[in-house]
Formats: structure tokens, sequence, C-alpha cells
């Protein structure tokens, strides 16, 4: 069962996260704008962001997975956007509200699973969520109406695959590595692996 009693723990975590993680997806962005000019010549560059855009809901994920609350990944993620607007991306309040709405989408991914199933599985799904959440807001913002549905459809595909590689496989890789260690004992994804361990004794 889920513990839903917030922790001074939970919160420092969080902190952390979304701060080291607004220096990431700082990163990212100039990553991406990498990516795209280096596509431009092939015709590719629509998929430049696409590739990598999945980094964007590791914040969430890993916040989601260590603490398992429900709240936990969007706050994180909010968090993660308010700390790079103030690290310098001109994005406004459109940064934040991106941070608001792939929060909630990762939140809603792991609420279809009640908050009890932490797992490869249930984060590619919140990952997918946010993807989706993102995409129908980039739909408008970005008027990305006007492309073609074949061509949005491919950037779907890939940002899925982004989402499943990046805030799945190894944002789970990263956490269970970090529990092995036992950094992350006292929180519930460290008891749930020390719980593992008694039943295999």
């Amino acid at each position: 069962m889920v513990e839903q009693k917030w922790k001074l723990r939970d919160v420092v975590l969080m902190a952390v996260l979304g701060t080291v993680f607004a220096a990431v997806y700082l990163g990212v962005f100039y990553l991406g704008l990498g990516l795209q000019t280096a596509l431009t010549p092939f015709g590719f560059a629509p998929f430049g962001f696409e590739i990598i855009y999945g980094v964007w809901f590791m914040a969430a994920t890993i916040a989601a997975y260590i603490i398992r609350k429900p709240g936990a990944a969007l706050i994180t993620e909010v968090l993660a956007a308010v700390i790079e607007l103030m690290m310098g991306n001109a994005g406004g309040v459109t940064l934040l509200l991106a941070g608001f709405i792939q929060g909630l989408g990762v939140e809603l991914g792991f609420a279809l699973f009640r908050y009890k199933r932490f797992n490869l599985f249930s984060m590619t799904v919140a990952g997918i969520c946010a993807a989706v959440f993102i995409f129908i807001y980039e739909l408008f913002y970005l008027q990305y109406y006007l492309l073609s549905p074949v061509l949005l459809t491919g950037q779907l595909m890939i940002r899925f695959l982004s989402a499943f590689i990046f805030a799945g496989l190894i944002s789970k890789l990263t956490c269970d590595g970090l529990t092995k260690t036992g950094v992350l004992k006292s929180y519930s994804i460290g008891r749930g692996r020390v719980e593992i361990e008694v039943l295999q004794d």
C-alpha cells in the first residue's frame, strides 16, 4: 500500500530533482536545436526535438517512482520548469504551462494504476500520457494542426518511443541502480526493495 503522508525528505528530493532536471532540460533544449539544424538538410527537421522529447518527462517519472505518492510527479515537473525559467530559458509562462501539462500527464499515467504499480510498464504509460498531453497542447499553440497527418503521426510515434526510452527505461534503470546502493532506502522505493529481500530470505 502506498504511504500517503508526506515527509520532509520527499520535499527535499523533489527540490533536488527539480533543480537537477531544470539544468538538464535547459541543456536538452539547446541539444534539440542542434539536432533540428543537423537534420534540416535531410528534410527531417521536425523530428529534431521528438528524438529527445522523453527527457522532459524524466523528472516527473523519477519522482513518482521513488516517492510513490500522488502529486510527486506534477510538483517536481512544475518545479523543474520554474527553476529552468530562472536559469535563463526565455519560455516564460508557456514554459511553466508546458511543465504543468507534462506533469499532469505523468500523474494520470500512475493514477491509472491507482498509484499501486511502479514498474517499467507504468512508467512507460505515464511517459506516453505526458507525450499525448503536451502534443495536444502543441497542436494548437505551435499550430501543428497545419502539418500533414503523416508527419504528425510520425512525430507522435517517435515521441512515444522517446518517452519509453528516457521516461521509462533509463529512468527506471537509474532509480533501480541508486536503490541498490542504499541511498534511497528511506523512500518508498527503498522500503519496497527491503521487503522483497526479506521475503526472498
